[in-house]
């Protein structure tokens, strides 16, 4: 076990450093107004892990993919969630000051401008998986642009987002279904992209994608869950933003609807769930199963 979280965070800082030099060379070669790429730039490389692109990484690998080949969709993962933790901070959203411990774009550089810089970004997103750079057919591109949409559009990442505000109604009994229906459009959706789009691009069979999927909403389960655990028992100095939010907001969280100690052995069935799921894909996946007990116990 010791010996793969040494692999592990090996892997994680390489593809950090590789995606976030990535990242910097595109953001720095678009044309636009100033501040609205000070705002991209300060959105994107204002720290983070990059997990989303690490698990495109992860199973791009797992299929012989290049980094020149899977650096286009694990770049636009990035571009798409960076948007989505903008929209999330706004004051009519999540109303959050603080992310990974810096002001939030919107109290930086102000609302108007926020607004413009995530749509910049998603749009911007979809430019990357269009590139004539990227270097597999247009169909396949296509095809990746269509998912990517579905995850983030009114089917997935939006829809989850209307339905979580909706949910703060003090007059709504939050339920199980609502919650796992909020949380598998906000998070889910685009997890399993990251797992579908690395072996998609690696020509994985169809029984393999399908595996590949479900094993990404499973890990959207373990990323929200954990995230409210955080909320509850994490601190503000570890998680870069203020903590006991949910509460305060009145979120339909698993904990709100059945307690801290059933979200943790939800945590630990979702693990195990994801792990055999693994199992299916018949290849080296220990990268990816350590990845699961580092979100599982992760503290930021």
């Amino acid at each position: 076990m010791e010996k793969y979280n040494k692999i592990l965070n090996s892997r994680l800082n390489r593809n950090k450093n590789h995606i976030e030099r990535e990242l910097k060379r595109i953001l720095y070669d678009i044309i636009a107004p100033k501040v609205l790429k000070e705002v991209m730039f300060y959105a994107v490389l204002n720290g983070g892990k990059r997990i989303r692109p690490f698990i495109i990484s992860e199973v791009s690998s797992l299929y012989k993919v290049k980094f020149s080949v899977f650096k286009y969709p694990a770049m636009a993962i990035e571009m798409a969630h960076c948007f989505s933790l903008i929209y999330d901070d706004l004051p009519c959203m999540d109303d959050d000051d603080l992310r990974r411990g810096k002001p939030s774009v919107h109290v930086k550089f102000g609302e108007a401008n926020a607004l413009l810089g995530g749509a910049s970004l998603l749009t911007y997103a979809y430019n990357i998986l269009a590139s004539s750079k990227f270097s597999i057919e247009n169909k396949n591109k296509i095809n990746l642009i269509n998912y990517l949409s579905n995850a983030i559009g009114h089917k997935g990442m939006l829809a989850g987002q209307f339905l979580d505000l909706e949910a703060e109604n003090p007059n709504k009994k939050p339920t199980i279904r609502k919650f796992n229906n909020i949380q598998e459009k906000k998070t889910g959706l685009l997890i399993a992209f990251c797992c579908y789009a690395g072996g998609y691009i690696g020509n994985a069979n169809k029984k393999e994608l399908e595996s590949l999927y479900e094993f990404g909403l499973i890990l959207g389960r373990i990323f929200q869950i954990t995230d409210d655990i955080l909320d509850k028992e994490g601190t503000q100095k570890l998680l870069g933003k203020k903590v006991n939010k949910d509460e305060e907001q009145n979120k339909a969280t698993l904990i709100k609807i059945k307690g801290i100690d059933f979200a943790k052995r939800e945590l630990e069935k979702f693990s195990l769930q994801a792990k055999r799921k693994l199992l299916l894909l018949n290849k080296n996946t220990e990268v990816l199963s350590e990845l699961i007990d580092f979100l599982c116990s992760r503290t930021s």
